[in-house]
């Protein structure tokens, strides 16, 4: 989940909505962060300030009545996104500062600033100076630059009549309160079970370790992610793993309930006011995907390719479930870990007890950034300056000791932190102008992690790097992460191939002994890498069909959980779990809204990339060379489609990943 820059706040809009050594010897002082000490009425201030600025010169901007050219209009324009970037951080502080007050600062300086986003996309004066230029002679950038900026007014309904924009208005101010609270309950909610020791048993000792009884044998496990994760995976007590994911798909019940009603219902009526029929289908005007039915068809596609290997990877599952419960005649989606490693250990030994071993945080974070540092030829040092916890790092990249963009890291679970794992663009980087920053989120343990774990890391820095390398062009509106959402996780997912590799892995993955990871192990991990992707898979397009579902019709056509309970007996693999609610936090109902398929539309894209590195070899330089160039660093300048094919030397197909998924298992 990422946010762009300036456009992040419109992306809001509408729902579519990111190798230092042990000894460096270099150490950056910039003085270029935001100060995350100040006080709430500090941040409020800073936040008031910067709007009112904003307005002035957007006032401005309206007012001009000099000949419209791309200079006369968008020269002040972008200068005013320049400065409302002295506030893009407020995303992320909503999301990561431990001071709740400095939160509720943080999400009413996004309410003002979504606001006035809103009357920039409905000021019929800047509609029509952006209109009145012409575009013959502009390069192909900044024509699709007025294009796309066109698109959005009238997505906005800038003309309509003054009534009507000023619904849309209240709609989105609305929606954005919506949004805002729907994510809260989510993020301050986290359940705690009571368990004992004998139900731990099969955990790793380092999670019993640090999982004490009380006086009265009893032991506390929480539903965030470094207790969920390998409960579920390790615990041979079938109660306790169901009673803990039971409760991870309660989180924000029945808090959320009512907000995702309204928050659906909202974006309907705007979707309706605005001239389309669904919220899906003004959510996917302008995306690669295109409509709804589109996104219908793709998933339908990719659920035909992956129908049966995840069936047969099922099966597997309920084969070995049987020799513990002969009576069993399926496998549940609490049991599907823990079955998923038993699999492992004895079809293709591997234990995910052993692998771990290997992947200590620390070690992990050092081995990411110099697999970056030689894949893509910059250096990584730390960044002295001030942060808002004592677990937070912050970081430089530089090209030639040039610093390319600057980034901080928060990387494990904290009360009322946001709970799963997201990259935020704090800044957009441009040509000639201010470099990128990035803010990056996981909830990962600060020993030992699971090599997916390392994975999801990668992921999310592979959104921190997009955004690094994407600062190249003049306009905010193109540069940096601004291209169509539905591509943005293909580079991401590209990324993750690294972490199969034993020739990247052999570089950080030691344990407490020093000794490298077994290439035999890496060889076995590998082998065993594909089972129960399919399935997995399945589960995705659940997922991407609930999301669908819930934006593609009428709000009063359906109730939250009978559709929930219908999409997955339709899609997943799994049955629904009662007293479950998932919906009520499965937090992309409000960022992604209608377009989950995204990620496995990347998946599509990110597979056909990766082609590339396959033939020619994953630390090949010409490869990520132009990898770099042709993906990473033209930012939004060019159409997705076009980007690909500049890579891949050919247009982009589903037909790549269709034919992997059928060859799984």
């Amino acid at each position: 989940m990422k946010k762009t820059v300036l456009m992040a706040a419109f992306t809001l809009l509408w729902g579519c909505t990111t190798s230092a050594t042990d000894t460096p010897a270099t150490v950056s002082t910039a003085e270029d962060g935001w100060d995350f000490n100040q006080t709430p009425a500090q941040l409020t201030t800073l936040c008031n300030e910067t709007l009112d600025t904003a307005k002035s010169a957007f006032a401005q901007i309206e007012s001009d009545t000099s000949p419209a050219t791309v200079q006369s209009v968008y020269g002040p324009y972008n200068a005013m996104g320049i400065g409302l970037q002295d506030i893009q951080h407020i995303w992320y502080v909503k999301s990561v500062h431990p001071d709740t007050n400095v939160q509720a600062a943080a999400e009413a300086c996004i309410n003002a600033y979504i606001d006035f986003a809103t009357t920039i996309e409905l000021s019929q004066p800047f509609y029509q100076r952006v209109a009145s230029i012409d575009v013959t002679g502009l390069n192909p950038s900044e024509q699709l630059m007025i294009e796309n900026r066109l698109r959005a007014f009238r997505k906005s309904g800038v003309d309509r009549d003054e009534p009507t924009r000023q619904r849309v208005r209240a709609l989105i101010a609305e929606i954005t309160e919506l949004g805002t609270a729907f994510d809260k309950n989510i993020r301050t909610d986290s359940k705690i079970i009571v368990t004992n020791a004998e139900e731990l048993k099969g955990l790793p000792e380092d999670f019993i370790a640090s999982h004490p009884a009380d006086a009265d044998g009893n032991i506390e496990i929480s539903t965030d992610y470094p207790d969920l994760f390998p409960v579920l995976t390790y615990s041979e007590s079938d109660d306790l793993r169901l009673r803990l994911y039971t409760a991870s798909k309660a989180i924000a019940t029945p808090a959320n309930d009512t907000t995702l009603r309204q928050l659906i219902e909202k974006r309907h009526e705007l979707a309706n006011l605005l001239g389309y029929p669904s919220h899906a289908a003004l959510a996917m005007d302008g995306l690669m995907i295109g409509t709804p039915e589109n996104a219908q068809r793709f998933i339908d596609e990719i659920g035909d390719a992956v129908r049966e290997p995840a069936s047969k990877d099922m099966a597997i599952l309920l084969q070995r479930l049987q020799q513990i419960d002969p009576a069993a005649t399926g496998v549940e989606v609490w049991q599907s870990f823990y079955l998923s490693n038993l699999v492992r250990q004895e079809q293709y030994a591997i234990d995910a007890r052993e692998v771990r071993q290997y992947f200590h945080f620390d070690r992990v974070q050092r081995g990411i950034f110099a697999m970056t540092e030689q894949l893509f030829d910059v250096e990584i040092v730390p960044w002295q300056t001030n942060t808002w916890h004592e677990d937070v790092t912050a970081w430089e990249l530089r090209d030639n000791g040039k610093p390319l963009g600057r980034f901080y890291l928060d990387m494990h679970p904290r009360k009322n932190k946001y709970k799963h794992a997201a990259h935020w663009t704090l800044r957009t980087g441009l040509k000639d102008g201010p470099i990128a920053m990035s803010g990056m989120v996981m909830n990962f343990p600060q020993g030992l992690m699971e090599h997916n774990q390392v994975e999801t890391f990668l992921h999310e820095f592979g959104h921190l790097l997009h955004n690094m390398f994407s600062g190249s062009q003049q306009w905010l509106d193109i540069s940096g992460m601004t291209m169509e959402r539905d591509f943005v996780e293909a580079p991401s997912q590209m990324l993750e191939e690294w972490v199969w590799d034993y020739d990247t892995l052999k570089t950080f993955a030691t344990n407490d002994a020093g000794e490298v990871i077994p290439r035999s192990l890496v060889e076995k991990m590998v082998a065993a890498r594909h089972f129960g992707e399919a399935a997995g898979t399945a589960q995705q397009l659940f997922y991407a069909n609930l999301a669908l579902n819930y934006y593609n019709r009428p709000p009063d056509s359906f109730a939250l959980l009978p559709l929930l309970k219908d999409m997955q007996a339709r899609y997943s693999p799994y049955p629904y779990v009662p007293d479950t609610y998932f919906y009520n936090n499965f937090t992309h109902l409000n960022g992604y809204s209608s377009n989950y398929y995204i990620y496995q539309w990347s998946k599509a894209i990110s597979t056909d990339l990766f082609s590339q590195f396959a033939a020619a070899g994953m630390n090949d330089a010409k490869t990520a060379s132009d990898y770099r160039r042709k993906i990473l660093e033209p930012g939004g300048s060019k159409p997705a489609s076009e980007l690909i094919a500049d890579f891949l030397q050919r247009p982009f197909s589903p037909d790549t990943y269709k034919t992997y998924l059928k060859k799984l298992n």
